[in-house]
């Protein structure tokens, strides 16, 4: 089974495999949601599948693919925190197993959340990221690179994951059993992360959200502005994503005032949009995305909520 997008890093690591080139450390990252862990344990299930094809790409049969699936595969190792933090004694068990030569092929081992793991646990996971034996493998996710110790990442070959395409998010909500048909949208609102694109699917509240904001846009009335308060006012899990999807509103029409009609985010309200971007002029619409951006930085302040549910629908 293949893998979709990421073919930047896909393409480089299945040359390395097919070489036999693979370095001994990877850290796989970019934002929570956009698929690290799901990428790293595809690539070490293709290390370590007996009966891979030309492309290497794992097949899916074999004794060790099947292992794999099954959480049973002895030359694979997961280590995620199973506390606040991932200790010491965690990667003690890492360095004891990899210094054990495996049957055949080689070991992997795959450190999810990598941020997590305590000074002294990277400190301890030095020795080996320095003196790593021929066989082993060990893959690091995380979303803050840059928490990892300096000595760390100077031993690890960084893999950045990229946003994806509305084709591909649409081709894995596909393989998922996931019907994004007429939501084309998610994709843009979520900049192609695909962890985000499922979770607001999911969210039953997404759409009224949604509804209430387009409201409050374009019917442009008074009433609206009222309703759109009252329902913050009462609402205040909403608030945040209602930000978000005014914000993309004000981006759609600035692209339509630059003739950029094409990479709409709400392209299913083109004609809505069209329509307000004659209304407004380009300046009219900065200080909207301003007057937007101001109120998340005071809520991170701790200005008062309803305040800021105020400055939103009466002000901005």
């Amino acid at each position: 089974m293949g893998f979709t997008g990421q073919a930047h890093i896909l393409d480089r690591l299945r040359k390395e495999i097919r070489n036999d080139t693979l370095g001994h450390a990877y850290a796989f990252t970019g934002v929570k949601g956009i698929g690290k862990r799901t990428l790293a344990r595809y690539i070490a299930k293709t290390i370590l599948c007996a009966g891979k094809d030309n492309d290497m790409q794992p097949c899916g049969k074999c004794r060790p693919c099947r292992s794999f699936d099954e959480g049973a595969n002895p030359n694979f190792r997961l280590i995620r925190n199973e506390t606040q933090n991932i200790l010491i004694s965690q990667i003690r068990e890492l360095i004891d197993d990899i210094s054990i030569r495996p049957a055949e092929g080689r070991k992997v081992y795959l450190i999810e959340d990598a941020d997590l793991m305590t000074t002294q646990a990277q400190n301890c996971l030095l020795k080996t990221l320095e003196e790593p034996p021929e066989y082993g493998v060990i893959f690091l996710t995380t979303s803050v690179y840059e928490s990892l110790l300096p000595t760390v990442r100077s031993r690890l070959a960084q893999l950045r994951l990229k946003p994806y395409s509305v084709m591909e998010i649409m081709t894995i909500a596909h393989e998922k059993g996931i019907d994004l048909s007429g939501k084309e949208y998610l994709v843009g609102l979520s900049g192609g992360i695909p962890g985000r694109v499922f979770g607001l699917a999911a969210d039953k509240s997404f759409e009224e959200n949604r509804n209430k904001v387009m409201s409050f846009v374009f019917e442009g009335n008074m009433f609206s502005r009222l309703e759109l308060n009252r329902f913050l006012s009462g609402n205040r899990d909403a608030f945040r994503s209602c930000l978000d999807i005014l914000e993309s509103v004000y981006r759609d029409v600035l692209l339509v005032q630059c003739s950029a009609g094409d990479g709409l985010i709400n392209s299913d309200k083109q004609d809505n949009i069209i329509k307000y971007a004659k209304e407004f002029s380009p300046v009219d619409i900065m200080e909207k995305i301003k007057g937007i951006r101001d109120i998340r930085k005071n809520l991170k302040r701790h200005m008062n909520y309803q305040l800021a549910v105020d400055m939103l629908t009466l002000a901005v």
